[in-house]
């Protein structure tokens, strides 16, 4: 009876090239839109990313956005390289993960999730985009920063910023001279023809007149001048937007778990692998 083959060595790098990276998260363009955006705006966005590799196939990607103070992390790939990043590269105490629903494994054992978010990635391109657009939309530029402040939030200061107004795409609807409806991109990337549409948000009283909908419809039309892909994450149970979304054209590309998450103690791993 012959044994069988040890499979290589994983090796964790952190910071490889980033035409190294970017073709691993290739593999599924749509799926890592986010994270090839990241990579295209390293300098903006302050991302750091690692990758596992079994010699020299990458077989495991993370990256991590520092210029957000949750941490949005996205990761995929073979679970045991994905452990060995997890483990032995990301150091933060508290991270957002985005994976596919087999990574879970890998994240936590470096890592606690405190909730999660079962979600869907739909997407869409101009074959099967259509426009519903039934309300006055605006292009929102940095000279309506304040009022896209005033509708997210106080909190939203430190990541609207007129740079990334100048940077993205955001359309909204106003009532008099108040922002009432947005939507933007989060993410684009021009290497990788792909764009990420969210922020979706409507004050209360505005909600059910279809003002969401003609701001998520301007915002991919004119994303998809510009890129072949449009994509945008919905959570699973969500079954009105997602009803929204697929009557712009977009479909399910593929499903993933999300959610805040912090480092485990030291003991809290090594007890894990003793398990």
């Amino acid at each position: 009876m012959t044994a069988a083959p040890l499979l290589p060595e994983i090796k964790v790098e952190e910071q490889p090239p980033a035409d190294r990276a970017r073709a691993f998260f290739e593999r599924d363009r749509l799926m890592a839109a986010y994270a090839l955006a990241d990579i295209d705006a390293a300098d903006v966005e302050r991302a750091r990313w690692w990758t596992a590799s079994r010699d020299t196939d990458v077989v495991a990607g993370a990256l991590v956005v520092e210029a957000l103070p949750f941490r949005p992390c996205f990761a995929t790939g073979e679970t045991e390289a994905l452990a060995s990043i997890f483990r032995e590269g990301i150091r933060e105490a508290r991270i957002v993960v985005a994976t596919p629903a087999a990574g879970r494994i890998a994240v936590e054992g470096a890592y606690r999730f405190e909730r999660v978010d079962r979600m869907n990635r739909m997407a869409v391109d101009l074959r099967r985009f259509r426009p519903r657009v039934t309300n006055v939309v605006a292009r929102l530029a940095p000279e309506q920063l304040e009022d896209v402040i005033d509708l997210y939030g106080h909190a939203s200061r430190t990541y609207f910023t007129p740079q990334r107004l100048e940077r993205e795409i955001y359309f909204g609807c106003y009532v008099g001279s108040t922002l009432v409806s947005a939507a933007g991109t989060h993410v684009r990337s021009h290497r990788s023809n792909v764009a990420a549409v969210g922020n979706v948000l409507t004050r209360v009283a505005y909600r059910n007149r279809g003002m969401a909908t003609s701001c998520t419809s301007a915002v991919t039309e004119a994303a998809l001048e510009e890129h072949a892909d449009v994509v945008l994450n919905v959570r699973q149970d969500n079954e009105v937007a997602i009803a929204v979304y697929a009557r712009l054209g977009y479909r399910v590309h593929g499903q993933f778990i999300e959610g805040p998450a912090v480092r485990r103690s030291a003991f809290d791993r090594i007890l894990g692998r003793m398990r």
